[in-house]
């Protein structure tokens, strides 16, 4: 083989090499979306598990009927401590712990003080071993493409917070006063399968969103949210959520990116797939969902449903789901 026959087959290597490449990625992407909707799948299944056990699905977290603000809220389901507003099942724990028992986690369930009796916030507690609870992961609340899911977020150089690439759907938003709270897991919520009215397979339970840049929003066992500490971008999420008021212009379902220094990615669902999110729907199922399913909300009303995303975040909302296209 001469220097030129040599040098020519190199080229055809290289050229069909770059064609396969992108073949590669998208077979490999493809591999990661199907993994990322089998956890949905498993967490939707966890949640109607804890449903079968409680007759009722989990708050998103719990907070005192009397901390932090004055907006109207449903009390905690688990009832409050005797002559006080502390919530009986204990403040701020995220429905991901709830269902940790359904999800190969009894052990850390077990030993998380939720009731507060020896440490009240859930993000001092410590395992015999002095590890962090707060900082133990479970794989199943990272989505295989979010590099940035498997980490931990470390502060003070000991206690550490394992984060979610998901987030409870808490309805249109977080605020009951601006036609929020509508969804499944909200702050203090006590929802039951039949006050699904628009169907289970109408209705989503969970999304996709990557922790925010500062991986401060977005962890699995516990989470406050901005003011007022609803909980909203932390353990769950509006598809219209309205940032620390309720007059606040809302975001909404459209693409994000990991480079966000300005954590402005935080308050709306996005997801490192293309073109779209994989969601968990209450009868189990999960969908992808494209961008164009969700969009900026007509501001002139609140009660005209005006997309798919919109209309399967609420549970009673009697709409027809508009269509996709």
């Amino acid at each position: 083989m001469t220097l030129v026959e040599l040098l020519v087959s190199i080229s055809i290597v290289g050229v069909l090499a770059g064609t396969l490449l992108p073949a590669v990625q998208q077979a490999r992407e493809a591999a990661r979306r199907a993994q990322c909707a089998s956890h949905l799948r498993q967490q939707a299944m966890a949640l109607q598990m804890f449903h079968d056990t409680y007759q009722r699905y989990p708050s998103a977290h719990q907070i005192g009927l009397d901390w932090y603000s004055s907006f109207e809220r449903e009390s905690a389901p688990g009832g409050l401590e005797p002559d006080s507003d502390y919530p009986a099942e204990g403040p701020f724990w995220s429905w991901m712990m709830r269902i940790a028992p359904y999800v190969e986690m009894t052990n850390l369930y077990n030993a998380a003080d939720r009731r507060g009796v020896i440490e009240a916030w859930p993000w001092w507690q410590w395992l015999p071993n002095g590890r962090c609870l707060n900082g133990v992961a479970c794989p199943l609340f990272v989505c295989p493409t979010d590099v940035r899911g498997a980490r931990l977020r470390w502060s003070r150089g000991q206690q550490a917070s394992a984060l979610s690439s998901y987030l409870g759907v808490s309805g249109r938003n977080q605020f009951k006063e601006a036609d929020g709270q509508d969804g499944l897991l909200y702050v203090n919520s006590s929802v039951r399968m039949s006050d699904i009215t628009d169907g289970t397979s109408h209705t989503l339970m969970i999304g996709e969103r990557p922790p925010s840049n500062n991986l401060i929003y977005g962890w699995q066992w516990a989470g406050s949210g901005d003011h007022p500490n609803f909980g909203a971008a932390d353990v769950v999420l509006g598809v219209y959520e309205r940032f620390h008021d309720p007059s606040s212009q809302p975001d909404f379902y459209r693409p994000g990116k990991l480079d966000d220094p300005n954590n402005l990615h935080r308050y709306h669902f996005w997801s490192l797939h293309p073109g779209g999110a994989n969601w968990a729907v209450c009868d189990g199922s999960v969908r992808f969902l494209a961008y164009q399913s969700g969009g900026p909300q007509d501001l002139s009303t609140t009660d005209n449903i005006t997309n798919v995303v919109e209309a399967m975040s609420t549970r009673m909302s009697h709409d027809a789901l508009p269509s996709a296209d």
